[in-house]
């Protein structure tokens, strides 16, 4: 729970820095971020050339993927309806049943992709790839914890 909670305000918390630039920036900041992230699992895991050839497309696919399902959940508080005080209207029950079929649906996915990996990477370095993804995501939270702590 822990972890969900915190990828989806990490993702909405990337989403609206990038809400806030054009779209040509949206593009070169996303591709930068990419870029940092693929260079930083590929030394954590130490991945080949033809590991990483094949590595990063499975990837990809996965990240898409997750992508998709955290843009659904969102997507439900983005379009929630409104009182007449311009508040939103949220049904707690459907809101709350959609995230546990949401975690159901995240932890299918990495348990498929799990397989896959398996397949490209020794167990060695799944084991690496998987401490890359927790260590990723907490320098992205320090990182976001230092901008928000310059602003005060």
């Amino acid at each position: 729970m822990k972890r969900y909670t915190l990828f989806l305000i990490l993702s909405l918390c990337v989403a609206g820095l990038f809400a806030q630039t054009s779209q040509d920036e949206h593009a070169k900041r996303w591709e930068e971020f990419k870029a940092k992230r693929a260079a930083f699992y590929t030394e954590k895991i130490c991945l080949t050339a033809d590991e990483a050839q094949v590595f990063w497309p499975v990837f990809n696919e996965l990240q898409e993927k997750k992508g998709q399902l955290h843009h659904k959940i969102s997507e439900q508080f983005r379009n929630a309806k409104k009182d007449e005080k311009g508040e939103r209207i949220i049904d707690f029950v459907k809101v709350t049943d959609d995230m546990i079929n949401f975690k159901v649906q995240e932890s299918s996915l990495d348990k498929s992709y799990h397989e896959k990996f398996k397949k490209i990477l020794s167990p060695e370095k799944l084991f690496k790839y998987y401490n890359a993804e927790r260590e990723w995501t907490n320098n992205l939270l320090k990182e976001m914890d230092k901008r928000g702590g310059d602003k005060k």
